[in-house]
C-alpha cells in the first residue's frame, strides 16, 4: 500500500532545510482518522500548485488526534513550523477564519500522521505523475490510496551496493578542505545514516533527534559522497569537533581526542571504540576514516 497527499509548500521547505527525518508530523487541520496505512507504508508528498509534483515521502508510523498545544509539545519544529505561533496561524488560515479566542485554537484537535525515515528530495528530482500510470486528480484535497507496488523510479536515492571509494574532485584530486557547496541527496543520506546507526550517536549513544546529525567522513564533493559507508551519526557537539579536526576516528574505529581540548568530559572518550552499525555493509569505510588523519590537530 502507498498513498499520496497534497502537501503544503511551506511545511515541506522548512523540514527539508531542518534536517529532521523521524517523528515528522504531517498534520491535518481537522482529524482525518487515517485507517488505510500500515506501519512502514509510504506516504508521498504531492507538492501543491504551482509545482504539482512528488517531492518525497515518509514511512507511516502512527496516526493520532491531538490538541494543537499537545502536538506542539510532542513534535515541536517537526510540525513543519519554526514556532508555536506559526502553527497557530497556519491552522487559523486552513480553517479559513481568524479566531478571537486564542485558547480555542490551542485546544483545537488536529490530525497527526506521524512519519519516519522521511526524504525531502532536491527540486530537480521531483517526480511528475504524468510519467507514471498513477491517477491523482487535482481536486483531491486529503489522501488517495493505491493497492500497488511502488512504481516510482527512485534510483537516485538508492543506497549504493558497492563499497565506498574516496570521491575525486574535477581535477582528479581527493578533497582535503571543507567548502560550502550545494549538497544534493542530503535528505536520503540522513535517512540511510540514521537507519544504520538506529538513530543513536555512534560515540555517546544520544538519540534525541534534535541533537544528532549526519556527518560525512570524507567531506562532500558530489552525490557519490552520500554513501552510507561515508557517514557517521554524531551528536552536534561531536560533529563540530570532528569537522574541525579536534576529534579523529581511526581505522580500528577508535576515538582520538586532540590534545588541544582541555575539558575532561571529551578526553574521557579517547581510546574508546565507536558503536558500529548492525550490518557490516554499513560500517564506516576505513579508507575514508584514514583520509581524515591529515586534518587531525594532534599536536
Amino acid at each position: 500500500m502507498i498513498a499520496i497527499s497534497p502537501t503544503d509548500l511551506d511545511w515541506f521547505e522548512f523540514l527539508r532545510e531542518s534536517g529532521f527525518n523521524n517523528e515528522i508530523n504531517f498534520w491535518t487541520p481537522t482529524p482525518w482518522n487515517i485507517t488505510g496505512l500500515g506501519a512502514g507504508d509510504k506516504l508521498y508528498f504531492m507538492l501543491k500548485s504551482p509545482i504539482r509534483k512528488i517531492g518525497g515521502f515518509g514511512e507511516f508510523k502512527e496516526y493520532v488526534n491531538l490538541p494543537l498545544s499537545v502536538a506542539w509539545s510532542r513534535f515541536g519544529k517537526k510540525n513543519g513550523c519554526k514556532a508555536k505561533q506559526e502553527l497557530v496561524d497556519r491552522l487559523d488560515k486552513y480553517k479559513n477564519k481568524r479566531s478571537t479566542d486564542p485558547e480555542s485554537i490551542l485546544t483545537s484537535e488536529i490530525g497527526c500522521i506521524v512519519l519516519d525515515n522521511v526524504e525531502f528530495w532536491d527540486t530537480e528530482s521531483y517526480l511528475d505523475l504524468k510519467n507514471y500510470e498513477i491517477d491523482f486528480p487535482s481536486n483531491i484535497v486529503k489522501i488517495k490510496y493505491f493497492n500497488q507496488l511502488n512504481t516510482f523510479d527512485t534510483n537516485y536515492y538508492k543506497s549504493l551496493t558497492n563499497g565506498f571509494n574516496l570521491v575525486e574532485d574535477s581535477q582528479g584530486k581527493y578533497k582535503k578542505t571543507r567548502e560550502v557547496v550545494q549538497r544534493k541527496g542530503q535528505s536520503s543520506f540522513r535517512v540511510k545514516i540514521s537507519k544504520a546507526y538506529n538513530g543513536a550517536c555512534c560515540i555517546t549513544g544520544e538519540q534525541t533527534p534534535e541533537l544528532v546529525e549526519c556527518a560525512h567522513i570524507q567531506p562532500y564533493l558530489n552525490y557519490n559522497s552520500n554513501h552510507v559507508q561515508n557517514g557517521l551519526l554524531l551528536r552536534a557537539d561531536f560533529h563540530k569537533l570532528y569537522d574541525n579536526g579536534l576529534l579523529y576516528i581511526n581505522q580500528d574505529y577508535k576515538i582520538e581526542v586532540s590534545p588541544l581540548i582541555n575539558g575532561d568530559y571529551y578526553k574521557r572518550f579517547h581510546g574508546k571504540t565507536i558503536n558500529l552499525p548492525k550490518s557490516k555493509a554499513d560500517y564506516p569505510s576505513k579508507e575514508a576514516l584514514t583520509s581524515r588523519k591529515f586534518e587531525f590537530r594532534n599536536e
